[in-house]
């Protein structure tokens, strides 16, 4: 199986028509975001809340997907159906593998929206 793109810039620029301000915007919001859903994701786990976990990575693998961050969309994804299987006991692997994504992904975005 192939590991999907960090950050897939051609397949962004496709989702927002090639508009550079709007991807600049969507960049910035993620950048803000990312780490509210994050620490959302690692409160869930540690107070044991299935729902509350599926939720908000969920919303994670969301913004990811529109973004064109597979490797991070995958991961966010792993998260909400373990906690839709209330599986807990992986999630704390899978948060790891999260974090390792989003270490990735955010110096990336950075440099694009900077550009």
């Amino acid at each position: 199986m192939t590991r999907p793109p960090v950050f897939d810039r051609a397949a962004f620029a496709r989702q927002t028509g090639g508009d550079a301000s709007l991807c600049g915007e969507i960049i910035q919001m993620f950048l803000e975001d990312c780490p509210v859903r994050v620490e959302e994701i690692r409160a869930a786990i540690g107070a044991g809340d299935a729902a509350a976990l599926t939720s908000a990575a969920h919303a994670l693998k969301g913004s990811a997907a529109y973004l064109s961050a597979g490797v991070l969309r995958a991961c966010a994804a792993d998260l909400e159906r373990a906690g839709r299987e209330r599986r807990l006991d992986a999630a704390p692997a899978l948060l790891l593998a999260l974090d390792a994504a989003v270490a990735e992904l955010l110096p990336e975005l950075q440099t694009a929206h900077d550009e």
